[in-house]
C-alpha cells in the first residue's frame, strides 16, 4: 500500500546480551548487584531486573522509604540489602562498600545511578547548586 508504514516485528530483545535469557542466568545468577539512586526511576527499575535474573542486590539512596518500596516490589526469595546513604559523602560510600563486602563478599556489577540537576539557565545556578550537583554526579 502507497504511504503506509510497514512494521516488521521486533525479534531480539531490547536489553543488553548479559540479560538475554540463558546468557543471563550462566553469568548472573548468583552475582551481587551494587546499585545507587534505587529508591525510584531507572535504579528501581533495574534492580527489579536484576533480582529477576538471580541476583543479589544492595539498593542504596538518600530516601530510605523509596528503598523500603523498592525491596518489596523484588522477586520473592531475593537477597537483598538496602542502605541508606548520600553518595555525596565519602564515608557513606565506604559503609556502603564495607557492608557489601561484609555481607556478600563481592561486587561483580555496580550501577552508579544516582544523580541531579538544577533547572534553569546555568549562569543563574548558585555555588551551593554547583556542589550538590557535582558531589553527587562525580
Amino acid at each position: 500500500m502507497k504511504g503506509r508504514f510497514h512494521y516488521k516485528k521486533q525479534t531480539q530483545s531490547y536489553f543488553p546480551t548479559c540479560f538475554s535469557l540463558g546468557l543471563a542466568i550462566k553469568e548472573l545468577h548468583g552475582k551481587v548487584a551494587v546499585i545507587t539512586g534505587a529508591a525510584s526511576g531507572f535504579g528501581r527499575e533495574f534492580a527489579i531486573r536484576c533480582a529477576d535474573e538471580g541476583m543479589k542486590v544492595i539498593l542504596t539512596d538518600i530516601d530510605t522509604g523509596g528503598l523500603g518500596t523498592t525491596v518489596a516490589l523484588l522477586k520473592p526469595g531475593t537477597e537483598s540489602l538496602a542502605i541508606g546513604s548520600d553518595v555525596s559523602s565519602a564515608d557513606s560510600i565506604e559503609h556502603l562498600a564495607r557492608s557489601t563486602y561484609d555481607r556478600f563478599g563481592a561486587c561483580h556489577l555496580l550501577f552508579n545511578n544516582a544523580g541531579v540537576g538544577t533547572a534553569g539557565p546555568i549562569w543563574t545556578a548558585t555555588l551551593d547548586d554547583w556542589k550538590w550537583t557535582l558531589g553527587i554526579n562525580v
